[in-house]
């Protein structure tokens, strides 16, 4: 029988604010990309230095002070690895020694860069129990018979509630009592309507369950929306909570995801600790999977496309495609033949959009016109890396960037030097925002911004860009 108020407070790792999780996600991708696989030794000592670097501006991680020390470990261990699935960790049965994996969630995010596909991913292959806790925590959801998706069954919630005949719209304090904090829910015992209809009887009866407060009891709550959130799933207020109506794909996949059969580890297992590690970096490989289906799943974007004859653009908010180099190349090239028209209209001929025409190095071709008044008509080549996210990048000193050049891009900007641009366009919920990194081999050279040769990865801080175009559209 369904009792609202069987509480059980069911954790799950503390990540970062929205804002910091995505402004740093790129970040902990490429330290993963940089470095795996490797032994776990050389993993952390490589990923604590560069998170150093980045976090505090030196690679001197071991000079650091032991509080500045176990946050740069906070964000390679647990957020990283424990919380995004972005490795995971592998014994070599034969010699004991650990090894660290790059997961296929965090190839499907280099690749693309796109963030809400990327947690709508992390979304779909949560569950408790989970390896990710501490074991003192995983044997408890254990022994509680702790078993549910919470993120496909909150969607599951969701769609049931706002289909019903009234309409109902929860409230995050609902959601937390009567389902994320609730054990026979989390036992999997109980169904959506049976949720649906306690809520709407205790409604009707004057009853509020607006109990969870502080950080103790709400931050595990409240770390749940932020993920849904982060997925594009959901959108909130400050008191309620409904489904965004622009995934009705996404989230059908969620509510067919809440049948899937779960990962599965026999609990006798834990007894041991070797069945613990075992256990721990089984779920690690299974959390780090990538649903291939979400890559067949158009994703809403504001998008800018542009006429093949250049003359005009079409910017439509609610056409779906999931190809972003494509959106940031249309977007650019309106941005450019706007700004040469604005200068000299007879020049915007000179824009040309040359992205489908193989080892160029760049995207687009167009003129400085009024950023060079002695030279106009000098050439200006812009490579384009878009990526989808859900916050709008903050550009303070703590925020960073990275993003993946080939090596035709970077020989283009060792030869074009000051001629030669970056554009970066991040699509987010609410606008689309364009900065530019100008002759990047020159900052490389300057050491102003960091080029590894993986590809070759391009770091960058706030400093270097320029915010011209910063709103591109709202």
């Amino acid at each position: 029988m369904y009792n609202p108020d069987n509480q059980y407070r069911c954790t799950i790792i503390r990540g970062k604010s929205q804002v910091d999780m995505e402004n740093l996600l790129s970040l902990y991708a490429n330290i993963v990309d940089r470095t795996c696989p490797c032994a776990l030794e050389l993993f952390r000592t490589e990923g604590f230095k560069m998170l150093s670097k980045a976090l505090f501006n030196t690679e001197d991680y071991g000079n650091l002070s032991a509080s500045n020390q176990k946050t740069v470990q906070n964000h390679l261990t647990e957020v990283a690895g424990s919380l995004l699935g972005l490795y995971y960790p592998y014994t070599d049965p034969d010699t004991g020694t650990v090894y660290v994996r790059k997961s296929a969630a965090c190839q499907f995010l280099i690749d693309s860069n796109d963030y809400p596909t990327f947690f709508k991913n992390l979304c779909l292959n949560f569950q408790f129990p989970n390896g990710s806790k501490s074991k003192k925590y995983i044997e408890e959801d254990f022994a509680h018979g702790v078993h549910i998706k919470p993120f496909c069954y909150v969607v599951k919630l969701l769609h049931h509630a706002q289909n019903r005949e009234d309409k109902m719209v929860l409230t995050k304090q609902e959601i937390g009592y009567y389902v994320l904090n609730n054990l026979d829910v989390l036992r999997g015992e109980v169904s959506v309507e049976t949720v649906c209809d306690r809520i709407a009887k205790d409604r009707k009866n004057g009853i509020t369950k607006d109990k969870l407060t502080g950080s103790r009891d709400w931050q595990h709550i409240k770390e749940q929306f932020n993920l849904l959130e982060l997925a594009d799933i959901i959108e909130c207020d400050s008191t309620y909570v409904w489904l965004n109506h622009a995934e009705t794909e996404s989230i059908a996949m969620f509510i067919d995801h809440l049948e899937e059969p779960f990962f599965e580890y026999n609990s006798d297992d834990l007894d041991s600790a070797v069945g613990k590690t075992a256990y721990i970096e089984q779920w690690k490989q299974y959390y780090g999977k990538f649903n291939e289906q979400l890559a067949k799943i158009s994703a809403p974007a504001t998008i800018a496309s542009a006429s093949q004859g250049g003359a005009e653009a079409v910017l439509g908010m609610h056409k779906f495609t999931t190809d972003l180099g494509n959106e940031g190349e249309a977007l650019v090239l309106r941005l450019e033949q706007e700004r040469v028209r604005a200068y000299k209209a007879r020049l915007v001929n000179k824009v040309l959009l040359l992205g489908n025409i193989k080892g160029l190095g760049y995207d687009i071709s167009s003129i400085e016109a009024d950023e060079d008044a002695e030279h106009p008509e000098f050439a200006r080549y812009i490579e384009v890396k878009s990526t989808r996210r859900i916050t709008e990048p903050t550009f303070d000193a703590e925020w960073s960037d990275s993003m993946n050049l080939t090596a035709k891009e970077w020989i283009a900007a060792q030869q074009y030097g000051e001629h030669y641009n970056v554009y970066r366009v991040y699509f987010t919920k609410n606008k689309t925002i364009v900065v530019r990194v100008k002759d990047p081999y020159r900052l490389s050279q300057e050491q102003r911004i960091d080029v590894y040769p993986t590809v070759y990865q391009m770091n960058i801080d706030a400093s270097v860009i320029e915010k011209r175009y910063v709103d591109a559209h709202a």
